[in-house]
């Protein structure tokens, strides 16, 4: 006959690597979609991360802008943002999405990786 304690160790003994593991298994990449709506005279910003070890970058270009970068400048108080402005007299949908990239310590790489995706609606 067997103990039936022994049973609910063994059980949580079993089980308890299985929990670490999952714990460990935290997804460092994230999603965001962010809908915007326009003129097509405006231009649109979007504040990302202004840490020395951060970074922002596009890595889907709109299709239809006369402006559509990163800018990190006094104008933007040094904080990474991406700008947006619709090429002139378009009218219509427009996609574009970046990279957010976060948990440098300056030595290595970064651990967290942030996607936006962008649907712009451009209206007159």
């Amino acid at each position: 006959m067997t103990n039936p304690r022994f049973h609910s160790l063994a059980g949580l003994v079993l089980l308890l690597p299985l929990v670490v593991y999952l714990q460990g298994c935290t997804d460092a990449n994230s999603f965001d979609m962010v809908s915007v709506s326009l003129k097509n005279t405006e231009t649109y910003q979007y504040p990302t991360v202004g840490g020395d070890e951060d970074g922002a970058m596009v890595s889907k270009q709109a299709n239809h802008y006369s402006i559509s970068e990163i800018r990190r400048n006094a104008e933007t108080s040094w904080v990474a943002a991406y700008v947006y402005q619709p090429a002139a007299g378009f009218v219509g949908s427009d996609r574009a999405e970046i990279k957010i990239v976060t948990g440098s310590d300056g030595a290595s790489p970064p651990t967290h990786t942030k996607t936006v995706v962008f649907r712009f609606d451009i209206h007159n």
